[in-house]
């Protein structure tokens, strides 16, 4: 039997923070990738312009057109955000409406939602609302139990390393999750 080809992740972090909780929780789950998964954080979103059908008339600028590359180039896509006022990110959301023009790669693309915050709730809304608005592009969004970091701030020690054992193991379940259902959708 063959060995199954890696699945090509691509990671979007919805906070622009060096040292934000998301961005700590994003590089534990590059730390943790699973085997059979490669994955990648994109860069460059914080140079996408604001969605505008008027850009987008005149020609992708070159950012945008690196952004929609690296989407295009991925078979799988985790998103790790914080929640801002209930909702996620500008520039995340912007991101996402930037890749869907076009030839959309988000249609069927398998995503993985992963939030952290300070308060209880771990980003609950932020992933309702990122739901949502995937569900309308007929992306492929996996399935609870959810990643939802609540009280962060106690699961990371002072470099930013995740250190709570059952948060480890839950990121870790959930890239395996990511990487199954992407060879499930022959991705």
């Amino acid at each position: 039997m063959t060995e199954a080809a890696p699945i090509r992740a691509l990671a979007l972090l919805g906070s622009l923070r060096a040292k934000s909780l998301n961005r700590m929780l994003l590089n534990a789950a590059l730390a943790q990738a699973p085997e059979g998964l490669v994955l990648t954080e994109a860069t460059g979103l914080d140079a996408l312009p604001h969605f505008n059908e008027d850009i987008e008339a005149a020609g992708d600028p070159p950012a945008v057109v690196a952004f929609k590359a690296a989407l295009a180039g991925a078979q799988a896509v985790l998103v790790v955000s914080p929640e801002y006022n209930s909702g996620p990110p500008g520039v995340l959301k912007n991101a996402i409406d930037w890749g869907s023009r076009g030839a959309n790669p988000w249609r069927g693309m398998p995503v993985a939602l992963m939030s952290a915050s300070p308060g209880a709730l771990g980003g609950a809304r932020v992933q309702a609302q990122l739901r949502a608005s995937f569900s309308g592009m007929g992306t492929m969004v996996l399935p609870g139990p959810d990643v939802l970091v609540g009280q962060a701030g106690s699961r990371f020690d002072a470099e930013g390393k995740l250190t709570d054992a059952t948060t480890l193991k839950l990121v870790a379940a959930h890239l395996a999750r990511l990487r199954d259902l992407a060879r499930a959708l022959g991705r």
